[in-house]
């Protein structure tokens, strides 16, 4: 009975989302104009106009999709008659002068929020406010035209990803031990290009590079550099030394790196040790996934102190990551990891120990094969397959779809961990066979890499005053709704046959995404309805390359759905935007839907000690579906950078529920 309501719900819920789809003007004029400022500006453009549109990255999609969500959520939270046009033009320029700060800073992301938002201003406001798309295509113009003639062409590239604007964010135990790790880590920078060296080369594109370094008990402070040999002469001139008590504040380095990483790009951590800071592990997770930042781990041997590495492995599954354990002179061969999983890549498939893949005895009568199969599509120039393996007796093999063996490009002596890189690979069903001892762990990720690689981001969708208004909450057992864009090369699919799947943190399917459909207008986005389990989960798109080869991509983060959710109380961009030398409060609005009366502890981090309290805030007795309001009281120095940004992460904790929140915050004269 329960079963058919839900699909009742679902389908109804679908039918009305259906009949609810209208024409975007704003975002429509936006995208457009981007579009076309995109094909000027890209380094392939150059002689190459008179030979039709460039492909563009896969990553300048993703920057849209960020403006698409800020422009969503202003659609539903700013009231249009309410807007006086004065000071709606010197907010106007206030926001324009917000958007610079930010991209000179190179908080990208928050910046293109901050577009969004103003963008549908701007579109409010405009005298250009009558139908005509060609008057609101030139009123995106000009604005457009006005930041880049602010920021420059290449940081302009860079705000909107249309060249990198990936980090290539480092996690460095620095204590005596790590001589010979730090040391392959230089190698692996010395193989790195930057975006002006080969615009082919897809994953090498950083735009800036940091150093998070960790010990016990100092870690930090994170540097940047834009520049690939300040970043090289950094890296040689880390000083190692303390150590020699195990485990290191691993957790709390890892925050401090996460805090300036640009959304979307990779964290890579090498140590040898432990972790002692595990408390701080719900504020990795928050970070990681609010940003899409897959986390990899590198893990080496150390002969004083023995690990245990389980919770780098349950980071790396709640954020789409790795493990591998190497030894600290294999360090230098996962240089083409580091370059791949960069800009460019797209996760196909990936999973962990004998879930997620049919098992079968193996011949020897001592373990366990898994086979676990994959499709590879037309539009990958590279393939990339790491499998890690916790004990040295397990094993692998990589079969082509014409069952071909392919082999591994690396192979650690100690741990038998395999990498196999694949170039121009043949399109169709391939097989990874993993082969281990009876229980024991292993882990496989498949990424695809191309410039304009098929990829997808998605946001959900909450109902707020009778209108759709984007949301980070899932709560289990809720019919929710979302929005799918496929990124990618134009027309690189056949956009009527994609089918879309919630996946568990092993690679099994949790459910199919029952209601999606296809939008009226865009030929790349889809609205889709479906129920939120109770676990952490992750996206899977299927669907046919144009020329009708089957591919899947899944999703960069995961999402771990809660019966407790904690949002800004107020949702306008102008409260993130605070002024050097302020004071003030923020606040937020914290409910749980669990059955019973509970009590709550609330944690927070602060960044740049901005916030006037660090300790706990107990919420006590907090009722089903009642909301509590938290006041969190600031204070900005007037010597904080222009453009510099804080992550404030807050975690509720209470009976059976756990819940988590980032709040972004720039800082910024023209608040």
């Amino acid at each position: 009975m329960k079963l058919c309501c839900a699909v009742l719900v679902l389908c109804w819920v679908g039918c009305c989302y259906a009949g609810r789809r209208k024409d975007d003007n704003t975002f429509g004029s936006t995208r457009f104009k981007l579009h076309e400022f995109a094909q000027i500006s890209s380094p392939q453009a150059i002689g190459r106009q008179a030979n039709g549109p460039v492909p563009l990255r896969t990553s300048f999609y993703k920057a849209l999709g960020d403006i698409e969500k800020s422009i969503k959520l202003a659609q539903a939270t700013v009231n249009p008659k309410k807007i006086n046009t004065a000071s709606a033009r010197r907010t106007l320029l206030q926001l324009r002068n917000a958007i610079v700060s930010a991209a000179k800073n190179g908080n990208y992301r928050t910046g293109r929020e901050i577009f969004g938002y103003a963008r549908f201003i701007e579109d409010q406001t405009s005298s250009s406010l009558s139908r005509s798309r060609t008057r609101q295509r030139r009123s995106s113009e000009d604005f457009i035209n006005s930041i880049k003639e602010k920021i420059g062409d290449q940081t302009f590239n860079q705000f909107f990803n249309i060249e990198s604007g990936t980090s290539l964010t480092f996690v460095l135990d620095t204590t005596g031990s790590m001589t010979e790790d730090i040391h392959q880590v230089q190698n692996i920078v010395r193989e790195l290009a930057t975006p002006s060296d080969n615009y082919e080369d897809v994953g090498s594109g950083f735009y800036n590079f940091l150093i998070a370094p960790f010990k016990d008990p100092d870690y930090g402070p994170v540097e940047s550099y834009f520049d690939k040999a300040e970043f090289l002469s950094a890296l040689e001139g880390i000083a190692v030394n303390g150590g020699g008590d195990c485990d290191e504040l691993v957790l709390k380095g890892m925050i401090e790196g996460l805090e300036l990483t640009e959304a979307y790009s990779p964290v890579f951590v090498f140590t040898d040790a432990g972790t002692k800071d595990k408390y701080e592990y719900d504020n990795v997770v928050s970070l990681s996934q609010s940003l899409y930042s897959p986390l990899y781990f590198f893990i080496t041997p150390s002969e004083e102190c023995p690990k245990n590495i389980s919770t780098y492995e349950d980071l790396a599954k709640e954020t789409s990551g790795q493990v591998l354990s190497l030894t600290k002179e294999e360090i230098g061969d996962m240089k083409n990891i580091v370059k791949s999983v960069g800009i460019g890549s797209a996760e196909v498939t990936s999973g962990s120990e004998s879930r997620g893949s049919s098992r079968v005895r193996d011949k020897r009568g001592t373990g366990d094969t898994h086979d676990i199969t994959f499709v590879c599509d037309d539009t990958v120039t590279k393939l990339l397959v790491a499998v890690s393996f916790r004990t040295p007796t397990g094993s692998s093999y990589l079969l082509t779809p014409e069952k071909n063996l392919v082999y591994p490009t690396f192979v650690s002596v100690t741990t038998n961990m395999r990498l196999y890189e694949v170039l121009e690979p043949q399109s169709g069903e391939w097989t990874l066979k993993a082969i281990t001892d009876v229980g024991d762990r292993f882990t496989y990720k498949v990424n695809s890499v191309s410039p304009t690689n098929i990829d997808f981001d998605f946001y959900f969708l909450k109902d707020y005053r009778g209108r759709d208004i984007p949301t980070d909450n899932a709560i289990p057992g809720e019919v929710m709704k979302l929005k799918l864009n496929i990124l990618g090369k134009e027309n690189s699919i056949r956009a009527n046959l994609s089918e879309l799947y919630l996946m568990d943190v092993h690679g099994n399917v949790i459910s199919t995404i029952q209601t999606l459909t296809l939008s009226d207008e865009l030929n790349y986005q889809y609205d889709g309805v479906f129920i939120v389990p109770t676990e952490t989960f992750k996206l899977m798109l299927y669907g046919e390359t144009r020329d009708g080869y089957p591919f899947t991509r899944t999703s960069q983060g995961t999402v771990t759905p809660s019966y407790g959710t904690i949002e800004s109380f107020d949702s306008s961009m102008s409260k993130r935007l605070v002024k050097p030398g302020s004071r003030g409060s923020f606040y937020f609005k914290f409910e749980h839907y669990s059955d019973t009366t509970t009590d709550f502890l609330l944690t927070f981090t602060n960044p740049g000690n901005i916030l006037r309290s660090s300790g706990p805030i107990q919420l006590s007795k907090i009722r089903k579906s009642r909301s509590k309001l938290i006041r969190l009281p600031y204070s900005i120095l007037r010597e904080v950078a222009e453009g510099t940004e804080y992550r404030i992460t807050i975690v509720a904790t209470g009976g059976d529920i756990k819940v988590n929140y980032v709040y972004p915050v720039l800082i910024t004269r023209f608040a």
